[in-house]
């Protein structure tokens, strides 16, 4: 990479531009060139949100396969390639973030259960048993009455405990559109359950 006088690297937005163009039009050499060109930097952006060589480096590599898929959303208009490159990287390293903070409340909530409520305490009996039955067809049939998309987006955040940006890539859909979904069902499911 070419550097100024100062030591830190020149950035050519122009050549950038045309690399990311290129890739949006399939080619391989520019995805190639704009990697090795700024891979370094895209995976020391990441490693200071995550601290966390192997999440990094995974991190990186979803942020690139990305850059493969997504060139064609790049606008010159709306800022730097590199700006564009580097919020990409720090985007995934958040929402990696989050997943791993959302995973361990989820496996510290399940300890905490199984000390508060042992496999071998009692199954609940009469009324708090049927209250529970209740309550669970409740849900479910609230469930069953979100549209199929908003279902499939909540499915995957709360049970499968993806983050709404790897939702986003796995079923090519805006980021936008995948928290809409997710803020509709969920709103649809308060007023149908009445939950807070």
């Amino acid at each position: 990479m070419k550097t100024n006088p100062d030591g830190k690297p020149a950035y050519d937005d122009e050549a950038d531009g045309k690399m990311i163009r290129g890739i949006a039009n399939g080619d391989r050499e520019c995805f190639r060139k704009l990697h090795e060109r700024y891979d370094g930097l895209l995976f020391t952006t990441i490693q200071k949100v995550l601290n966390d060589r192997e999440d990094s480096e995974e991190v990186l590599q979803e942020v690139m396969s990305s850059l493969w898929r997504k060139a064609h959303l790049y606008h010159p208009g709306r800022g730097r390639p590199i700006t564009w490159l580097a919020s990409m990287a720090r985007n995934r390293a958040i929402d990696r973030l989050r997943s791993k903070q959302r995973q361990s409340r989820l496996k510290s909530a399940y300890s905490d259960e199984v000390d508060v409520n042992p496999r071998t305490s009692p199954s609940p009996t009469g009324p708090e048993a049927a209250a529970r039955r209740d309550t669970c067809r409740v849900v479910r049939s609230a469930v069953m009455e979100l549209t199929e998309v908003q279902r499939e987006a909540i499915e995957k955040v709360y049970f499968e405990g993806l983050t709404q940006q790897e939702i986003a890539d796995q079923l090519g859909e805006p980021l936008g559109t995948v928290k809409a979904r997710i803020r509709r069902g969920l709103a649809k499911l308060r007023k149908t359950v009445d939950i807070n």
